[in-house]
C-alpha cells in the first residue's frame, strides 16, 4: 500500500520523520505482498534499506508499524475531518465523503481490504488492527465533527447520524468495487454523489427554521 507520498528530503523536515515514512513505505508494500503474518520485521528493515535496529527505533513491533500504514493513508485522504478546517457543517461532510471515495478507489487501499478479509479468519487480530485504525478511527472523526456542528442538528445522536452519513457515502460503490464490479467512482460520479449525499444528510437531520 503506497503512501502517496514523496519521502525524499525536504527541508527544514527532520531526518528521523522521513526515515520514519521511508520505513512505514517499505512495510506498506511488503504486506500487501506477503501477507501481514509471512512479513517480519527483518525483512521489512531490508526492504526499506536500514538495520533492524533502526526499525525499531520508530516502531515497537509490528503491529505499530501496521497501524501506522492504515494511518497514512487516511491522513491523505482527509478523513480525520478537522473542524477548524472547515467553515461549514456542508463542506466538511462533503470533504469526507470526497475523501471515502477516493480512498476506496484507490488500488492499494482496495488490495489491503481484500487482504485483509482474506486473512481475517486465520488471523482475526489483523482484522481488529485494521478496523481500530482505519474505519473505526475514521467514523470517530466524523462523529467529533458532526458534534461540533451539534446546533444545526435537530439530534444529539451524532454517532447514529455518523453512521447513516457513512452509510449513505459508502452505498454500492465500495462492495461494487472490492468485488471488482467496477475500478473506482469516476470523479464526475463522485462529485455528484457526495453532492446527494451532504444535502440527504441535512435533510434528514437538520433543523428545520
Amino acid at each position: 500500500m503506497k503512501l502517496d507520498q514523496n519521502v525524499t528530503a525536504r527541508r527544514g523536515r527532520p531526518k528521523s520523520e522521513e526515515k520514519r515514512e521511508s520505513i512505514s513505505h517499505a512495510a506498506a508494500e511488503l504486506f500487501l505482498k506477503e501477507g501481514f503474518d509471512r512479513c517480519s520485521m527483518d525483512s521489512i528493515a531490508a526492504a526499506a534499506g536500514v538495520s533492524k535496529q533502526t526499525v525499531y527505533s520508530h516502531f515497537a513491533n509490528k503491529d505499530e508499524l501496521f497501524r501506522s500504514c492504515i494511518t497514512a493513508k487516511v491522513r491523505h485522504y482527509d478523513l480525520a475531518v478537522d473542524a477548524d478546517a472547515h467553515d461549514s457543517l456542508e463542506t466538511g461532510l462533503a470533504a469526507f465523503a470526497d475523501g471515502f471515495l477516493r480512498l476506496v478507489s484507490d488500488p492499494d487501499a482496495v488490495k489491503m481490504w481484500r487482504l485483509v478479509m482474506h486473512e481475517a479468519e486465520a488471523h482475526p487480530h489483523v482484522a481488529r488492527l485494521f478496523f481500530e485504525t482505519g474505519p473505526q478511527e475514521s467514523l470517530a472523526a466524523l462523529v467529533r465533527f458532526i458534534e461540533s456542528h451539534g446546533d444545526r442538528l435537530a439530534t444529539d445522536d451524532y454517532a447514529g447520524a455518523a453512521r447513516t452519513f457513512l452509510g449513505l457515502t459508502s452505498d454500492v460503490w465500495h462492495n461494487r468495487i472490492l468485488l471488482g464490479v467496477i475500478d473506482a467512482v469516476e470523479p464526475d460520479a463522485r462529485r455528484q454523489h457526495v453532492a446527494k449525499v451532504t444535502t440527504q444528510f441535512i435533510r434528514l437531520f437538520g433543523k428545520t427554521n
